[in-house]
C-alpha cells in the first residue's frame, strides 16, 4: 500500500478559498490525499488563510453536503444553510481526481449536538439522570439508523475513497462541553462512571442483556456521590476497569451491553457501504476495556483502516494497536493525525522524535490537521519534513 500524506479539511475553507485553487496548492505541496468533513460538530475558529471567513462558529454543529431527507429515517440531517459550502464536496470530488488526490470523508459520530438537542432522548444521561445535549448516544436505535444514512447517502453521491467515523463510540465524561467548568480533581475511574450512559436506550439494551440496569444505575450514583465527596485515586483506567468486572458480574454485563451498542453503530455504517466501494475506518478504539466501549479485537473483521492514537502521548498502545490491526485476516490501513501549530518548531528536537515514532510504526497515511487553521507556510513545512519521514 502506498504511503499518503493527507490533510484534514473543513468544506467551508476550501469553498471560500475555490475548491480547485485549494486542491491545487495541496499538490503543489506535496500532499496526496485529503479528508474532508460532511458533518461536523459544534466549533469556533480561526482561520489564517481564509480571506473570506476568518472565523467560523456553530454552536450545535450541521452537516455540509446536501444530503437527501428522503433516505433517512426518524432523524433528518440538519443541512448547513449557504449553498457555496455544500457545493465544496462535489467540486473536491472533481478536482481532487484530476489532481491525483485521494478523497476520504471525516465523519463525526456521536458528537452531535443539534441531534440531542431536536431529539432529546438521543442524548446520553448520567447515572443521575441528567442529560449531557453535548453528544448523542451510540445506543440509540434511531442514532444508528441515522449515522449508517448519513455515510452510505454521501457515499452513494461522491466517489469517497475511505470514510473515517470520528468517535462512534461513548463519549468520554464532559466531551464536547462548552466553556467547561470543573473545580475538582476528577481520577480516571471517577471520571469514567461519571460519562457511563443510563439513558433509556442503554438501559434497554442492558436488559436485552441480562443485566438489573436500575441496579447498576443506582450502585453507580452512589459509588460516584462517594467519590466526589473527597479526593480519591485509582491506578491505569483500563487495568481498574478489568479488576471491578472479575469482581462484578452486573457492572461486566453493563459493560458487555456498551461495547454491542457502538459494535451496532460500526456494523451498520459497514452494511451501508455495502457496493459503494467505499473503505471504512474507525477512532477510538482499544486493546481492553475502553471507556468508549470500542473494542478494536472485534471490529477488525467489519474495518478497512484504523486511526491509531498518538504515538507520543500514547505511545505503547498506539505500538499495540498497530501490532493488531497486522494480525488481522484483512489488510487495515494505519493512519496516525499530527497536529500543527505555532506553539512548537516544525524544525526543531522534540517534532523530529514525534515523525520518528510516526515512521517507526510504519503507518500507511499520515494526515496534518488542519488546512484552514494553519499558516500556508506552516502546513508545506510540516507536509515536506512528514513526507521526508515517511520515506526512510
Amino acid at each position: 500500500m502506498r504511503r499518503r500524506l493527507s490533510v484534514w479539511a473543513y468544506p467551508w475553507d476550501l469553498a471560500d478559498e475555490g475548491v480547485a485553487a485549494a486542491l491545487d496548492w495541496l499538490r503543489d505541496a506535496g500532499f496526496d490525499a485529503i479528508e474532508l468533513c460532511p458533518n461536523y460538530h459544534a466549533i469556533s475558529t480561526f482561520a489564517p488563510r481564509n480571506l473570506q471567513r476568518s472565523i467560523h462558529y456553530s454552536e450545535q454543529g450541521a452537516v455540509y453536503f446536501p444530503a437527501r431527507a428522503e433516505r433517512y429515517g426518524r432523524i433528518k440531517p440538519r443541512v448547513f444553510d449557504e449553498p457555496a459550502v455544500l457545493g465544496a464536496y462535489a467540486q473536491a470530488a472533481e478536482h481532487a481526481a484530476s489532481n491525483g488526490i485521494e478523497l476520504n470523508a471525516w465523519v463525526i459520530g456521536m458528537f452531535q449536538p443539534w441531534i440531542a438537542r431536536a431529539y432529546p432522548d438521543t442524548a446520553v444521561e448520567n447515572a443521575f439522570g441528567a442529560r449531557s445535549f453535548a453528544t448523542t448516544c451510540p445506543a440509540s436505535p434511531d442514532v444508528q439508523e441515522y449515522l449508517a444514512a448519513l455515510v452510505a447517502d454521501l457515499c452513494d453521491q461522491y466517489p469517497v475513497n475511505s470514510a473515517l467515523l470520528e468517535r462512534p463510540g461513548h463519549a468520554e465524561f464532559a466531551y464536547g462541553w462548552v466553556r467547561e467548568r470543573i473545580l475538582i480533581d476528577f481520577d480516571p475511574w471517577t471520571r469514567f462512571l461519571a460519562g457511563l450512559c443510563f439513558c433509556e436506550n442503554c438501559l434497554t439494551a442492558a436488559r436485552t442483556h441480562g443485566v438489573d440496569a436500575v441496579e447498576v444505575r443506582e450502585r453507580v450514583a452512589r459509588e460516584l456521590r462517594d467519590r466526589l465527596s473527597r479526593r480519591q485515586e485509582s491506578d491505569d483506567l483500563e487495568a481498574t476497569i478489568a479488576a471491578r468486572v472479575d469482581s462484578d458480574e452486573e457492572l461486566r454485563g453493563y459493560l458487555e451491553s456498551r461495547e454491542q451498542s457502538a459494535t451496532r453503530v460500526v456494523e451498520g455504517v459497514q452494511r451501508a457501504l455495502r457496493g459503494t466501494g467505499t473503505r471504512l475506518s474507525l477512532t477510538h478504539a482499544a486493546t481492553g476495556w475502553g471507556a468508549t466501549g470500542l473494542r478494536l479485537a472485534d471490529l477488525l473483521e467489519r474495518i478497512d483502516g484504523l486511526l491509531l492514537p498518538d504515538p507520543t502521548d500514547e505511545s505503547d498502545e498506539a505500538k499495540r494497536q498497530a501490532a493488531l490491526a497486522r494480525s488481522a485476516r484483512r489488510e487495515i490501513e494505519l493512519v496516525v493525525m499530527l497536529w500543527g501549530s505555532d506553539e512548537f518548531d516544525p524544525g526543531g528536537p522534540g517534532f523530529a522524535a514525534r515523525l520518528d515514532r510516526i515512521a517507526r510504526l510504519r503507518v500507511d497515511r499520515v494526515g496534518v490537521y488542519n488546512f484552514g487553521l494553519l499558516r500556508p507556510e506552516t502546513l508545506r513545512q510540516i507536509g515536506g519534513l512528514v513526507r521526508e519521514a515517511l520515506a526512510k
